[in-house]
């Protein structure tokens, strides 16, 4: 009897510790799917922020290139943009309908005034437009009947392929009257023999100011290469 007592006392304190073990084994079980969802979370975390990385990475990257892009743009329309010049510095090209470049500009206020009025007849000469043309002249400027004829005739002979300008020199001289030294440089076709010509001409330019708005008052040559006849 005491044997089986014994045994009944045994087998008691072996089930007792095979619960007590069933108990740690969920208990670590337990805790270790609970380090798993942990984990899971951390990893979704860890890739959302490395696809937010990648994504601002690629936005970036993007602006640079196209900001690289335009940057170059404009670089080839400041070269090429008809526009007014330092001493140094030479206008570029431009075809006709391009905006004017209002960088390096003489030191005086009235500089983009008079950029955009030689841009006005750089245009015309490339578009012959006489309206255009004719605009950026005072109505007083000396034999301004001449001057569209000898336009006309000029654009009847030649087609304008290329037209720049420089303003190396202005000095005002009131608040309605400005002195300049332009120069032109101009490539043209001749019409029926198809020769090309290349022109540089300077001018003393005198701008005045009629109504609000700067218009070339006169002209006079100062040196030049070669002109259109």
């Amino acid at each position: 009897m005491r044997q089986i007592a014994q045994t009944k006392e045994s087998l008691k304190d072996a089930r007792a510790a095979l619960e007590a073990e069933t108990h740690e084994v969920v208990r670590v079980s337990n805790r270790l799917n609970d380090n798993l969802v942990k984990a899971g979370k951390i990893i979704w975390r860890q890739l959302l922020l490395l696809w937010a990385v990648v994504v601002v990475l690629g936005v970036s990257y993007f602006l640079i290139l196209n900001n690289a892009r335009l940057a170059t743009h404009q670089a080839k329309q400041g070269k090429g943009s008809g526009a007014v010049s330092t001493l140094s510095e030479t206008a570029g090209r431009l075809q006709p309908g391009e905006p004017p470049t209002l960088s390096a500009l003489p030191a005086i206020p009235e500089a983009e005034d008079l950029l955009r009025l030689l841009d006005q007849v750089r245009q015309a000469q490339l578009t012959k437009d006489i309206h255009l043309f004719l605009g950026a002249y005072a109505p007083s400027f000396p034999n301004l009947t001449r001057k569209r004829e000898v336009t006309l005739n000029i654009w009847k002979k030649y087609d304008y392929l290329e037209s720049q300008f420089q303003i190396r020199e202005a000095v005002p001289k009131s608040d309605v009257l400005i002195l300049a030294k332009v120069t032109w440089n101009i490539k043209a076709r001749d019409r029926k023999t198809d020769e090309i010509k290349n022109i540089s001409k300077s001018y003393q330019v005198n701008f005045s100011k009629e109504s609000g708005q700067w218009l070339i008052q006169n002209l006079k040559p100062v040196e030049g290469k070669e002109d259109l006849e």
